[in-house]
């Protein structure tokens, strides 16, 4: 019988993500079809939160430290590589926006992290909760299901602005003072959180039946 944990030989713990950025994906309109793409504010906030990650750690850079599933190559089989980046990463990052919770997908990414900490506490009982949400709208503007209600969102290090309009409200907003010290405050948590959990891999058939867990109940 295979064990539920994968092998430690197979992947050097360095170079695991630090974190598995789940987000849903604005459709593009008529308008952004030829130009910028809807997303490209999400993903300049990726690419900050990996630039300061490689800052704060040993990563060794081979493959970037947070997992978006944007970069996949035309013709990846983007459902298994979704599901062996959630069976290695440390830390899951959800980021709040109105969309996310309506998207059946983003549930069964949750369910999958949820799933794999479990696994965990049958050995760890102790281990952290190694979700970090991120808000990227104020929390006026969003209706959390249960799963995500019982989730800590709010960290006062990261600002009083940031709590109150989220990461999004901050950049349109032209707070790029707050916005950049939310940002490094969320990349020092989720390294804080990585090195806390210390996450054992498993194998990604665990995530076999995935169910979205934002349509259940308390």
């Amino acid at each position: 019988m295979t064990h539920p944990f994968a092998s430690s030989q197979a992947l050097p713990v360095h170079q695991d993500p630090y974190f598995f950025l789940s987000y849903a994906r604005i459709p593009s309109t008529e308008e952004e079809r030829s130009g910028e793409h809807p997303d490209q504010d999400l993903v300049d906030f990726h690419r900050e939160l990996c630039r300061h990650i490689m800052q704060l750690t040993d990563h060794d850079g081979s493959e970037p430290p947070g997992f978006l599933d944007r970069r996949m190559g035309i013709g990846a089989d983007w459902e298994r590589n979704l599901k062996e980046a959630l069976a290695t990463c440390q830390v899951f990052v959800p980021v709040y926006t109105k969309r996310y919770f309506s998207r059946e997908w983003c549930g069964k990414e949750w369910d999958a992290f949820a799933r794999r900490q479990a696994l965990q506490h049958l050995t760890k009982p102790y281990t952290v909760n190694a979700i970090v949400p991120v808000l990227w709208l104020s929390p006026a503007h969003l209706d959390l299901p249960p799963v995500a209600e019982a989730v800590q969102y709010i960290h006062p290090d990261l600002g009083a602005s940031y709590l109150k309009m989220g990461l999004y409200g901050l950049r349109e907003a032209g707070y790029a003072i707050q916005y950049r010290r939310a940002v490094w405050g969320i990349a020092q948590t989720i390294v804080k959180v990585a090195q806390r959990a210390r996450l054992e891999p498993c194998d990604p058939a665990l995530f076999d039946d995935l169910r979205n867990v934002f349509e259940e109940g308390p």
